[in-house]
This record gives C-alpha cells, structure tokens and sequence, in this order.
C-alpha cells in the first residue's frame, strides 16, 4: 500500500493541477476574508440590534465577529478541493491510464485504496492552505477589536480544514461515478455554487428557518464552519452576560439563526451534527463511486 500511495503522490505532482487549483483557492480566500472583514462592522451592527444583545446590554466590540470572515473565506474556497478530487478518479478513466494501474497492483481494492488516502492527505493540504490565507485576508481586512482568541480562531479552522478533506472526497467518488471529468465538473460546480446555496435560501424561507436546510449536502458542509461561528459568537454572549441573564429561548434562536445566515449557513445544526451529516453524504458518493469503479470495464 505504501509504494501504491507514493506512486499516487508522484502522480499528482508531476502535473500542474495541484498548484493551478491552489493558487486560485489561495486568492479567493484572502480575497472573501478581507472583504468580509472590511464589513464586519455592519454585518455586527445588523446583528446587534436583537433583541438578546439588547436585552443582554452587549456592545458590538466585545465580540470575535471576525468569525464570519473566516466562516465565509473557507467555506468558498472549498470549492477547489472538491474540483480536485472530482478529477482524481474521472481524469484517469476518461483517459484509460487507470488501466495500467490495476493491472500492475495486487488488486483494484488497493489501487482504490491508496487513492483514497491520498486524496485525504491532499483534502488535508488544500484546508491548511486555504486556512492560512483565510487567516491572512482576515487580518488584513478586520478591525483588531472584532478577531477572535487563538482556541476559537482555531476550531473555526479546523472545522473549514475537516470541509475540505469531505468535499475532496464527495468530489472523488461523484467523479469516480460517473468516469466523466466534465460531467463530474459541471453538476458539481452547478451544485455548489447556484443550486445548492439558492435552494436552502428557498428551503429556509418555505420552511420558516427550519434545520431542513441543515441535511443537504451543501448546508451540511456550511454548517461545518458556520456554526463553528455562530457557537464561538454565542459562547461569548453567555460569557459576558452569565447564562442566567440571557434573554428568553425564542431570542437565543433568532439571535443562532441571524449568525448562521451571515455565516452562510442557513438552518444549519451544530458542528458535530452537521459533519455527520455531511460526512453520511461523502460516504455516500464515495462508497457508490469504488463500487462502480471495482466493477468496471477498463479495457
């Protein structure tokens, strides 16, 4: 397995495709993150006017509201992890040099095998890289008085790192099924970038900010970060006021919900709630794409 998982490492970096992916991921991370951040003022004025923080006397700057910027920075830059890994499997068949591989291993479970891991660690590299420059973008672009302490700073990344290996594998196994780069490309990039995000706005306002939005696939992999944010924000508030002085349990809701909104992740449920979820649907694509790829024809 070890000489299977090095020739797949060899593979990936003698083609261009893991740098032309991470440049862009880089830009557009730092990019969202300062822009985020240059207006974190008013998305905290926005949520400041609820009725908990009203209630709770809480002033705008005694809160980490840079969250959000890291939030939305990882969250769109997940993108580019998942087009990696759509093109792990489908590039190979479409060209039939997957071929050459199950004929020289023990077994296509081992080929298969070692792709997986390697795509993990690779999922791995892009979130540590997109992490950093969403880091980066946030420091540049936020007011010093809005940043959040080390511990939540890095849970927010590390949950943003957790997205990216899913998404590099959900993106694997929709390309190892359909054996189709451009296929794979075109549902996914038309799912994660309009029809996802535009149908869990639908779904959320139909459903008056119900959690239904929370079990697709993208809200899933939102909530991942994003209520990352919205517990670090709302931990802060019961630091600052005591738990015995907040507001009523329909003021703590709408205050979660207006944080998840902002944080891009509409009706999504907890951190670990919502990497189940998303984790379910990775196994899902992943599991059915090795099954068809141990049965087909690669001749």
């Amino acid at each position: 397995m070890g000489r299977l998982i090095k020739a797949e490492f060899r593979k990936i970096l003698t083609t261009k495709l893991w740098w032309a992916l991470a440049i862009p991921a880089v830009l557009l991370a730092i990019g969202w993150a300062w822009g985020v951040s240059a207006f974190v003022t008013d998305i905290a004025n926005d949520i400041s006017d609820s009725d908990l923080l009203e209630t709770a006397e809480i002033q705008a700057d005694d809160m980490s509201w840079g969250v959000l910027a890291l939030t939305r920075a990882m969250n769109i830059a997940t993108i580019f992890p998942m087009v990696f890994g759509a093109l792990a499997l489908a590039s190979e068949i479409s060209r039939k040099t997957i071929t050459t591989s199950f004929l020289t291993a023990p077994n296509r479970a081992s080929v298969l095998g070692a792709k997986a891991i390697t795509y993990v660690l690779w999922g791995g590299i892009y979130g540590l890289v997109v992490a950093g420059a969403a880091s980066l973008g946030t420091l540049l672009g936020s007011d010093s008085a809005y940043l959040p302490e080390a511990g939540d700073w890095l849970l927010v990344l590390m949950s943003g790192i957790l997205a990216c290996i899913l998404w590099t594998l959900l993106g694997m196994g929709v390309g190892a099924l359909l054996g189709s780069p451009v296929g794979a490309l075109v549902i996914l990039l038309v799912y994660a970038s309009f029809v996802g995000p535009v149908g869990e706005l639908i779904l959320f306002g139909v459903t008056e900010g119900s959690h239904l939005t929370g079990w697709m696939p993208n809200g899933a992999a939102n909530g991942l970060t994003g209520a990352t944010a919205s517990e670090v924000l709302f931990g802060q508030v019961q630091d600052i006021v005591g738990s015995s002085a907040v507001a009523n349990a329909a003021d703590i809701e709408d205050f979660d919900m207006a944080v998840r909104f902002a944080a891009g992740a509409p009706g999504a449920y907890s951190l670990w709630i919502s990497a189940l979820i998303f984790a379910g649907w990775t196994a899902v694509f992943f599991g059915l794409g090795i099954y068809r790829n141990q049965k087909r024809d690669v001749t």
